[in-house]
């Protein structure tokens, strides 16, 4: 594969190429594969080579819908109603239109925009692709597609999988693609971005944003049989003959990969690949049940599961450095944990965009920290929360991972809380003991976080199918009603937050370092300048006041530094920040 280039037309912010696949596994590309030795990808392992590889990469739902909204929105879908997939027959349904995409904010910044493949976010025209910030698209509005059109060859869908597909450009053109009949999917939505990125290119200074979204390797398990020959004959010689499924599915990843490499030959040909930051990951866990052909290894669990194979995907970045300092470290693995909701704000900055002044975002700007190895979320939490007859929850933090699920019938099981670093396949019988310290007071604060944000959730405005709705209905309440017995109470089983006097909400942006608090020192740090002085106070577990700090003035870098009192022993203790009519409340763990 050839990855050396022509600098390509002076322009300050660069081209920003987003890949993302449909239900690939932790293990289903090369260069996570291993000694199970059964996939190709020799263009997504030499972009992943010469960029940086991430080994903790995580997305905002186990399922397509909720976690491509995540993507989109930079903010966790529970908290705007859309922890469902839309139904494939719901042509009204769609993502809250207060949420601005930051396809939006890129075109607003000067981008061109277009989307390839899957959108599964609304298919009327209030939400589809060019009602949020693209200026072209092509693909398919709904959930999938047949891998062959106009046919239901090899084992095809019916339904909504037979659609035509959809061709779109702004403002307002919107009708079917005229679409060819029998040809391969991936390679016709190759076909398309190669031709966006040329229509782009026809403008001087102006960048492009292309988001490839494959509907690769999500079922139909179809792929062309030209590619199935080749990964059973040399340079591969893969043995399959166990396992045809994992054959066709192998080649559908390698027919992604060709096509790849036609987009990374089109970038070298138009002097374009040092301009160019491309973005590779998987939309959630791979699906490695019924005969769907995924594989996460070494991860427990698949697509719909919190434990770590449902929300864990493969990742990269690839942007050759340049003399100026731009640019992805090259052979870097990076190795601390890092979220969708991050991809939001690091596109945004690199496009010298404007986030809305009212939009909320949950992700961060981890271009420096990704250039310079550092952890972007240092002392923060990644969950994942899948709504079910036995809900799941999964919190990431550091090199921790903390897993609950409720029964069927409503009731909380026990907490597991794992050393992910040294137990990666999430392994019961190695979970830490948490009725002994220190792993009593980290599984406490982890699951008292979560259960803050879970208070910001709402009910669903859509369900991906009527069994869905009545599941929602039979076990869960609302989540703001105040009811007894809430969702939430069952799950996180006696890590509820129930002190009387401390307040909730959270419309103070901002996190508590170190945590846990290993010495008597620790940093607030806020999102952003608050203009009222700040008054702390500092309750333990019973709601008792053990420290109070008044008026004080927040420093230029947006921090306070507090000492705590010398007669806060080991524990759990909340913190509450109030300025103003503002507040936030987090709890910290003393070690």
């Amino acid at each position: 594969m050839h990855l050396t280039s022509f600098v390509g037309m002076s322009q300050n912010e660069p081209n920003i190429i987003l890949i993302l696949t449909d239900d690939m596994g932790y293990a289903d590309v090369g260069y996570n594969n291993g000694s199970i030795n059964d996939i190709a990808s020799p263009t997504l392992d030499n972009l992943a080579a010469n960029g940086t590889k991430f080994t903790s990469a995580y997305v905002t739902h186990p399922f397509c819908g909720p976690s491509r909204a995540g993507l989109m929105t930079g903010r966790y879908p529970h908290e705007y109603g859309s922890q469902y997939n839309i139904n494939e027959n719901d042509m009204i349904a769609g993502i809250d239109l207060s949420e601005t995409y930051f396809s939006t904010v890129l075109k607003d910044a000067g981008y061109k925009t277009g989307i390839i493949g899957k959108w599964h976010l609304g298919q009327s025209t209030t939400y589809d692709p060019i009602a949020r910030g693209f200026d072209y698209f092509y693909g398919m509005l709904n959930g999938g597609h047949n891998f062959f059109t106009k046919t239901t060859a090899n084992g095809g869908y019916g339904g909504a999988y037979n659609r035509d597909l959809v061709e779109q450009k702004a403002p307002n053109t919107r009708g079917p693609a005229n679409e060819p009949q029998g040809e391969y999917i991936t390679d016709l939505f190759t076909d398309k971005a190669i031709e966006f990125i040329q229509d782009a290119e026809t403008s001087d200074d102006q960048p492009f944003f292309l988001f490839m979204s494959y509907n690769a390797p999500h079922t139909p398990i179809q792929a062309l049989e030209s590619d199935k020959n080749i990964l059973i004959n040399d340079p591969y010689n893969f043995d399959y003959s166990a396992n045809d499924t994992r054959h066709t599915y192998a080649a559908m990843v390698y027919a992604v990969d060709r096509g790849v490499q036609r987009i990374v030959d089109e970038l070298a040909a138009k002097g374009e690949t040092n301009n160019t930051l491309i973005v590779f990951l998987s939309d959630n866990g791979g699906k490695t049940v019924n005969n769907a052909g995924g594989n996460n290894f070494p991860l427990r669990g698949f697509k719909g599961d919190t434990y770590e194979g449902g929300f864990r995907v493969p990742m990269f970045m690839y942007w050759p450095s340049t003399n100026s300092g731009e640019g992805i470290p090259s052979g870097q693995t990076y190795d601390f944990n890092v979220s969708a909701l991050d991809l939001y704000p690091t596109f945004v900055a690199l496009a010298n965009g404007t986030t809305p002044n009212d939009k909320e975002l949950a992700g961060k700007d981890i271009l420096n920290h990704v250039q310079n190895n550092t952890d972007a979320r240092d002392g923060e939490s990644i969950y994942a929360l899948r709504h079910q007859a036995s809900n799941k929850l999964g919190i990431r933090r550091g090199k921790y991972k903390a897993f609950q699920q409720t029964t069927n019938s409503g009731n909380a099981r026990n907490w597991y809380l794992y050393d992910i670093e040294a137990n990666i396949r999430e392994n019961n019988g190695q979970a830490l003991n948490t009725n002994i310290e220190p792993y009593k007071s980290i599984l406490a604060e982890m699951a008292n976080e979560a259960y803050e944000w879970s208070l910001t959730h709402i009910e669903p405005l859509f369900f991906d199918s009527s069994g869905a709705e009545n599941t929602w209905n039979n076990n869960h309440s609302n989540v703001n009603s105040g009811k007894p017995d809430t969702w939430q109470e069952r799950l996180f089983n006696g890590y509820t937050l129930s002190i009387d006097n401390i307040e909730l909400n959270q419309n103070i942006k901002g996190y508590i370092y170190p945590n846990p608090v290993l010495k008597s020192e620790l940093t607030i740090k806020f999102h952003e300048k608050l203009n009222d002085k700040i008054n702390i106070i500092i309750y333990d577990n019973l709601g008792r006041p053990v420290q109070t700090e008044m008026n004080i003035k927040q420093s230029n870098s947006n921090n306070i530094d507090l000492n705590l009192n010398s007669s806060i022993a080991n524990g759990t203790y909340f913190v509450k920040v109030i300025s103003g009519q503002q507040s936030l409340t987090r709890s910290i763990v003393v070690q």
